[in-house]
């Protein structure tokens, strides 16, 4: 960082913000390179006037001539009074009267301020201007010296003449002392006449064109991977997060009575292991057997009231309460029904060819925390997970790669930037962005859907803030590693909605999940923050029990940063 802050470095491409004017250009390097503030006006007041750019100071990049763009590059390189100015073929494609204008700047710097200059170019009337050259040739050098020593120890009449001598050699050519032959000019006019066109379909042209877009389409990986792999991988999530079976439950008894009777009724659910599984240890009072369903450690507890095995004897009617983790409503029918099926095989009369009594077991089905079965309490939890996974990402995602195509990035690597602060104030505008979205759509929820904050709203806000973070970060890192917007907003989309649709507990609770789906489903952010967000809306809770959310988002977001930088670094160097 402190040789960046002694080098100037202009780029053949431009590669300044076409998206900040000319002065707004100036003011941004002016930062970066850490000018005084005091200092900064008068030194763009000074850069204006002397590349001549005062009049266009307002416009933009886009609208201006090539020629005056790379004077705006020279000004951005120059602007921090570097010792060592770096340009890669700066006068290409520009007018000849720009090109000699641009020498001459390029005179009074080395000759009146000091200033080293290494300059790439293919026009040898420039090379001739240099006080050292190196000719090369497919990166290794052929000579070097002044320009006037190379053309007397070759014995040529120019340097372009030198320059073709040393290739030949290079390349085992022998030249010719015989000029070539120039075709008649009628030949010539006959040989470049065009054939005839045609706007008929020409499989030729077909052929040439498609050919085309497969090389545009192998020179991006990332995108033809995604192309091949994702719809697949879709298939698989989507199917497999859909079709998941309701079995190993996870289920504990409160039995109360402890006779054998009431035995009988906690082995009638383990005997059946594929469906049911007993979790230790056994409930002991009502506030742990809430405790436990409203965790999502249990999906089903079993409670026996002490009279059971009494009433049962005497012949009376006895009663049994079933609780069941309602949280997916789907879920929650069908376990009811496999609790009622094993209820009227196991409690109910046996049955004969003669006889068919009726079944004395009763079911009734109680409601305790949304007696109206509404399901807006669920949706808005996964709305805002969702939300807030997808948007922040995609938005950021196109940050770092977006650079990458309009070639700006060259002045990360030539500015005294941190990856860190790069990536940084990339991300922190998005940040804002989204928790202005996120107060949207909490209002949204507390006064159009009717569902309000019923525990902690620091801490909701707080886990928003790290989870939106996290969701920008990983936007960035997939910006990152992928080389065009259009792959990269692909990529975003595919790898962020799948985890957060099928496995964050919109479709079926994460608790519930087994194996791979589950590692996938707490292997991503949105399973934490909506677990966080049910807690927070439905559950009541506060910092003392969503503290262990608050801590793996971040460790997240840390995450998604770190990788980014370890990659910017590889590509770097």
């Amino acid at each position: 960082m402190e040789a960046r802050l002694h080098v100037g470095y202009m780029s053949q491409a431009f590669s300044l913000y076409e998206e900040l004017a000319v002065r707004q250009n100036l003011e941004l390097h002016a930062h970066l390179y850490h000018l005084p503030a005091n200092e900064i006006d008068d030194r763009i007041k000074e850069l204006l006037d002397q590349y001549h750019l005062r009049e266009v100071a307002d416009e933009f990049p886009s609208s201006l001539p090539l020629g005056v763009k790379q004077r705006l590059q020279l000004a951005v390189a120059v602007l921090h009074h570097p010792s060592m100015l770096i340009l890669d073929e700066p006068t290409s494609g520009v007018d000849p009267v720009e090109r000699d204008e641009f020498w001459r700047t390029l005179i009074h710097l080395s000759r009146d301020e000091g200033v080293t200059i290494f300059i790439s170019t293919h026009f040898m009337n420039e090379a001739e201007r240099c006080d050292r050259i190196s000719l090369m040739n497919a990166g290794k050098v052929l000579a070097v010296g002044p320009p006037a020593e190379l053309v007397r120890e070759r014995g040529c009449a120019t340097l372009e003449d030198t320059f073709i001598s040393y290739l030949a050699e290079a390349s085992g050519i022998k030249l010719s002392d015989k000029p070539p032959e120039v075709p008649a000019q009628e030949d010539t006019i006959q040989s470049a006449a065009p054939q005839a066109s045609t706007r008929r379909f020409d499989l030729g042209r077909l052929w040439a064109y498609a050919r085309r877009e497969t090389m545009e389409l192998l020179r991006d990986p990332i995108r033809l991977t995604f192309a091949a792999l994702a719809p697949p991988i879709l298939m698989i999530a989507i199917g497999y997060g859909i079709s998941l079976d309701v079995e190993h439950l996870r289920f504990a008894a409160f039995d109360q009575d402890q006779t054998k009777e009431s035995r009988d009724v906690i082995d009638a659910f383990s005997s059946n292991p594929r469906y049911f599984k007993e979790i230790p240890p056994p409930i002991t009072n009502s506030e742990e057997l809430e405790r436990r369903i409203r965790s999502a450690d249990l999906n089903v507890a079993v409670e026996i009231p002490p009279t059971y095995g009494r009433d049962l004897m005497a012949g009376r009617t006895p009663e049994i309460a079933v609780w069941i983790d309602g949280a997916m409503p789907f879920r929650a029918e069908t376990i009811r029904r496999y609790v009622m099926t094993l209820a009227a095989t196991t409690f109910g009369p046996r049955k004969d060819s003669d006889s068919d009594v009726a079944n004395p077991v009763n079911f009734e089905v109680r409601l305790r925390y949304n007696q109206s079965f509404e399901s807006i309490n669920a949706e808005v939890p996964n709305v805002l997970m969702l939300v807030l996974i997808l948007i922040p990402a995609v938005l950021a995602t196109i940050g770092v790669v977006r650079e990458k195509e309009t070639g700006s990035i060259a002045n990360f690597y030539s500015t005294p930037i941190t990856r860190f602060e790069f990536l940084s104030g990339k991300q922190l505008p998005y940040i804002a962005v989204s928790m202005v979205s996120y107060v949207l759509l909490l209002l949204l929820s507390v006064f159009l859907f009717k569902v309000p904050v019923k525990g902690s709203l620091l801490v909701l806000t707080l886990g928003t803030l790290l989870y939106v973070g996290a969701a920008t970060g990983f936007g960035q890192l997939v910006s990152t590693v992928t080389k065009t917007q259009v792959s990269a907003v692909f990529a975003t989309t595919v790898i962020s909605i799948i985890p957060a649709a099928n496995f964050s507990g919109v479709l079926v609770p994460v608790s519930s999940l087994t194996g791979a789906a589950r590692l996938v489903g707490l292997g991503f952010p949105s399973a934490w923050y909506e677990q966080l967000t049910v807690g927070a809306f439905n559950k009541g809770l506060g910092f003392q029990d969503l503290w262990p959310n608050l801590l793996v988002l971040a460790a997240f977001l840390v995450g998604f940063v770190a990788l980014a930088i370890v990659i910017l670094r590889k590509q770097e160097a």
